[in-house]
């Protein structure tokens, strides 16, 4: 059972995004463009920051874990958010709707979900072939770290087969997120209202900054309940914000008819 509880995530991680997205691109009628431009920037804002966290990673942790979580979450939200920025006002200039926001924000947290899906897949299949093996014959593991390998081998198939859906969840969670960022940083450049960047910096800094918090104090289990919280409050954000779009559309439509008509 444990097995295909692992199977089941990793493939709901690689494939509940493309099939959300074949879904979107006919619902809206957009471009897989779109997607791939939402993927191609969160790899983007990883090239620095990843280096990055893994350089200050010791500095950050003898700061206490509270620092070290906000430094994290503003990390990730400085990073991520100026990519998103670059996109929309640099690259996808026509991009200027609600639907393309959220098509990008799919592609860009359905991106993260694939990768860190196919990484678990692979995870998977070396703790199987582990699993049975000697690991003293293994010639890549250093002869002093041998038995810690057989604790991290016995530990992963001593899971809990409910906790091995946790990353499929955990990565359902971060789309909504990651779809209400975008859907905010693309308003504050169509809707010429910069506090919008700020707020999507910000609301990104606190997930993840909460995130590595009480993943030191609570279960896991209770972890993603309180980021299935923020999921449901991005979706909010979501659809809260569609009209916002509607009014600038109008609003801009209204101005070019008075420069028209004062041309005229």
């Amino acid at each position: 059972m444990l097995e295909t509880a692992y199977v089941i995530s990793f493939l709901g991680m690689i494939v509940l995004p493309i099939i959300v997205a074949i879904y979107l691109s006919r619902k809206f009628n957009l471009s897989w463009k779109l997607f791939l431009a939402g993927g191609l920037t969160f790899i983007a804002s990883q090239v620095l920051h990843i280096p990055l966290v893994l350089a200050l990673t010791s500095t950050f942790q003898s700061w206490g874990i509270v620092a070290y979580a906000m430094v994290l979450g503003l990390l990730a939200g400085i990073f991520e958010e100026t990519a998103r920025y670059i996109l929309f006002k640099f690259i996808r200039k026509d991009s200027k709707t609600w639907n393309e926001g959220v098509f990008i924000g799919l592609g860009h947290g359905g991106t993260e979900a694939i990768i860190l899906g196919v990484l678990t897949a692979l995870t998977f299949i070396n703790m199987l072939a582990y699993r049975n093996i000697d690991m003293s014959t293994v010639p890549s593991i250093p002869p002093e770290q041998i038995e810690l390998a057989k604790q991290q081998v016995a530990a992963y198939w001593s899971t809990p087969f409910y906790l091995a859906f946790l990353g499929m969840i955990e990565r359902i969670f971060a789309i909504c997120l990651h779809i209400s960022l975008s859907v905010m940083v693309l308003y504050s450049i169509v809707g010429k209202k910069p506090i919008w960047f700020w707020i999507a910096l910000l609301w990104h800094a606190i997930v993840d900054a909460s995130a590595v918090y009480l993943s030191q104090q609570i279960s896991m289990l209770s972890v993603e309940g309180i980021i299935g919280i923020f999921a449901i409050i991005s979706l909010g954000i979501v659809f809260w914000m569609k009209p916002k779009f509607s009014e600038s559309a109008n609003a801009e439509a209204q101005s070019l008819l008075n420069e028209t008509g004062a041309g005229s």
